[in-house]
């Protein structure tokens, strides 16, 4: 739909989105991401907190952009814009409205994660029209990650694996561990800091390494049953997943963040996991060791603010 069009139709709304909105906007997402069908709950989920428009076409809802800030930084989560409209102005006019309310202070944002829950960590590798329209608004490219899944219905660990790091044991955290796993976080992952801390407060959810009675290494471990898994339309099986895998530097070349993921996997298996999900990495051939393959690919972009 051309620019002229859209004048004839009586130009076009924008506005902040009302819970209202959300049948529109998720009926809007179909149209314009089929490919990556998402729920309710989860639209939900990741939008909450962060800034909404709408734009209203025609008297149709045919554009949506979602913006979240934390601190300094930014991220645009989701940018959509009906296809019948694409090319006629829309896109533009959200992103620079988004742009106009984060206010003062931001430096810089970036595209997809950063700054709040996400859907994507980056412009996903499918959305070619994505990419373009954001590198022509200055988004720059800033490296890749990957999504990655692994059949672990059967999984056990290599031999080789546990071999390495014999003299460590995994297990997951007790309630007696919580000081030594943030203390862990604070010095050398201090962006996991608030994430583990939820995460203590639900049993079974964080796997440790320890070494001397030490807690030297970290990971996530969840589900089947607990996991809201973002994709259930794209995977078939039951998916758990590991992730914020940490090992301190210092114990770092002796085989333990390896064997504490194939713990992971083992673990997820046995509660009844057929496929283990391991999100937003850019070490895929080091998961390729247990078997990990890449799902999905993203383009890692941001821009100045300045």
């Amino acid at each position: 739909m051309a620019r002229g069009q859209l004048r004839r139709l009586g130009e076009w709304e924008l506005r902040p989105f009302g819970a209202e909105d959300e049948p529109a906007v998720l009926a809007l997402w179909a149209r314009a991401l089929p490919q990556w069908p998402v729920s309710a709950e989860a639209f939900r989920a990741k939008t909450a907190g962060a800034g909404q428009l709408v734009m209203v076409a025609g008297g149709a809802l045919a554009g949506y952009v979602s913006v979240a800030r934390a601190q300094t930084r930014a991220q645009l989560t989701v940018i959509l814009v009906d296809p019948a409209c694409r090319r006629a102005g829309l896109g533009s006019e959200l992103l620079a409205q988004a742009r106009r309310d984060l206010g003062g202070g931001v430096k810089s944002w970036s595209a997809g994660s950063g700054a709040g829950p996400h859907f994507w960590p980056g412009v996903p590798e499918d959305a070619t029209d994505g990419r373009a329209f954001l590198h022509a608004r200055g988004f720059e490219p800033v490296g890749e990650m990957a999504d990655l899944i692994a059949d672990v219905a059967r999984f056990r660990a290599p031999g080789w694996v546990l071999g390495r790091a014999s003299s460590v044991r995994f297990e997951l955290a007790a309630q007696g561990d919580a000081a030594q796993v943030i203390a862990l976080q604070e010095r050398h992952f201090p962006d996991w800091t608030a994430f583990y801390e939820h995460q203590l407060t639900l049993p079974g959810t964080v796997l440790v390494a320890r070494v001397d009675g030490q807690i030297v290494g970290t990971c996530t471990v969840e589900g089947p049953a607990e996991y809201d898994f973002l994709w259930p339309a794209l995977v078939r099986g039951a998916v758990g997943a590991f992730g914020c895998v940490g090992v301190d530097p210092a114990a770092r070349r002796h085989g333990i963040g390896l064997a504490m993921v194939a713990r992971a996997c083992e673990l997820l298996a046995a509660r009844g996991a057929e496929v283990c999900y391991c999100a937003y990495t850019y070490l895929e051939n080091w998961y390729a060791q247990l078997g990990f393959t890449r799902w999905r690919r993203y383009t890692m972009a941001s821009a100045s603010l300045r």
